[in-house]
């Protein structure tokens, strides 16, 4: 054997030792030693978005990817005001009683909604839109706000209604004038649905990312220990807690809270929030301060939950047992009540 074959074989052994000894110490490496993953903030869906990845080399520009696909998913298909999505087009360009071709992806997200809307016999109504803009609470100050006449909101309520949508293969109808489809209450928990199949299943090893009150928990927790999402007090400030949710590292789910404190004016000592009950044509008033629901689907969580806000505790129950979802209800009391499913992993913060 020549010198110059055995210095190859030298380096060789070595770099495999070298090798082996990186291995040993990693699988030594305590867990806590461990780096977390960065939390990336951002802005999207006219909220707040953190996102926080595990097993991602660049987790700053793969953060990035994530927000302008959330940005394209409203901007470019479910906003109402964006003059460039398509429902803009949709509620825009509609003819009474005429089919509307629409895309697939915006099928989805419709046809998913609507079954919400018609297994909550209307607690959840895509159609409320009008209704939202006649008290116009998300855009007033405390000094620009006026609650609606009676008689307008009188007038306004026989006007809402999902089952004047008429789902047809690769379209719509829409069966009244001057209807506005808005996904406001299930868009985000969709928006984590297409994030979570294009950019975290099996691609990274875990995640947890937020958009406003919709949360995706996946995979493996960089530690091992478990993902905990604190649930906001509806009486206290923002930042407080009045519970924590734990999930096992491995957990796939997501998490959406809804509640009187998101959007809300006072007036005459009186809170009016953004949540509306078609019913009444008025702020829902269920005796629920905040509801969080837990399931599988971001959509659904999103829009149950608001769906159980204006449906009350009780009347929860069977809705959240057809879509194999459980619940943290915070009464306007203060008293907390979690579903059978969800006691082992719910926590009051003291």
């Amino acid at each position: 054997m020549n010198k110059k074959i055995k210095t190859l074989l030298k380096m060789l052994i070595l770099a495999l030792g070298l090798l082996g000894l990186f291995i040993v110490i990693t699988k030594k490496m305590k867990p806590e030693e461990i780096k977390d993953a960065e939390t990336i903030y951002d802005f999207a869906m006219g909220t707040s978005v953190t996102i926080k990845l595990y097993g991602v080399e660049d987790e700053e520009a793969y953060a990035g990817d994530i927000v302008t696909r959330i940005n394209d998913i409203s901007d470019n298909l479910i906003s109402w005001r964006v003059e460039e999505s398509q429902l803009y087009d949709l509620n825009n360009n509609y003819k009474t009683g005429e089919k509307f071709a629409i895309s697939d992806e915006l099928n989805e997200i419709l046809s998913m909604s609507y079954k919400i809307c018609k297994d909550s016999d209307g607690a959840l109504d895509i159609t409320i839109r009008p209704l939202a803009n006649l008290w116009g609470i998300e855009d007033a100050t405390a000094d620009t706000f006026s609650i609606p006449d009676f008689q307008d909101i009188v007038d306004m309520v026989p006007e809402i209604g999902y089952e004047n949508i008429t789902l047809t293969n690769g379209g719509v109808i829409l069966n009244k004038d001057d209807m506005l489809l808005d996904f406001g209450a299930t868009g985000k928990g969709y928006a984590l649905d297409v994030i979570r199949e294009e950019y975290i299943k099996d691609k990274v090893d875990g995640a947890i990312i937020t958009i406003g009150g919709s949360v995706l928990v996946y995979g493996e927790k960089y530690n091992g220990k478990d993902w905990n999402i604190g649930i906001r007090d509806p009486f206290g400030e923002e930042g407080d807690m009045i519970g924590y949710l734990s999930f096992a590292s491995g957990t796939n789910m997501c998490i959406s809270t809804s509640g009187d404190y998101e959007k809300y004016i006072e007036k005459d000592g009186i809170k009016y929030h953004h949540i509306f009950d078609r019913v009444t044509g008025y702020p829902a008033s269920a005796g629920l301060a905040s509801v969080t629901v837990v399931c599988e689907n971001g959509l659904a969580s999103d829009g149950l939950s608001t769906a159980c806000f204006v449906m009350g505790y009780d009347n929860s129950l069977p809705l959240l047992e057809k879509y194999k979802a459980e619940a943290v209800f915070v009464l306007t009391s203060g008293e907390i009540i979690v579903t059978d499913g969800l006691k082992d992993n719910f926590s009051e913060d003291k």
